[in-house]
């Protein structure tokens, strides 16, 4: 399964690599805040909306990337968010 992060601020779609065997990908929820790197920025970002692409024309019906809208959140230092949580 892949993944795909939309940042609405830089009209940007960052596809994610499969995770290595010792990490599985978590689907986020909206609402919730995640780390994103970008253009060398690391930015805590706020998830909007997720969804997933199922290609229905296939027999069985594919599922492709899981689909997540972010946004830039402001005001939020990235470390200080890191720190709070370790």
């Amino acid at each position: 399964m892949s993944y795909q992060i939309l940042l609405v601020d830089q009209n940007a779609t960052l596809t994610l690599n499969s995770s290595s065997p010792k990490h599985i990908y978590r689907v986020p929820e909206v609402g919730e805040h995640i780390l994103v790197k970008w253009q060398n920025q690391t930015k805590v970002c706020e998830v909007e909306d997720v969804w997933t692409h199922v290609n229905l024309d296939q027999n069985p019906p594919y599922q492709g990337a899981v689909q997540v809208l972010v946004r830039w959140s402001r005001g939020m230092d990235p470390a200080l968010y890191v720190k709070r949580f370790r």
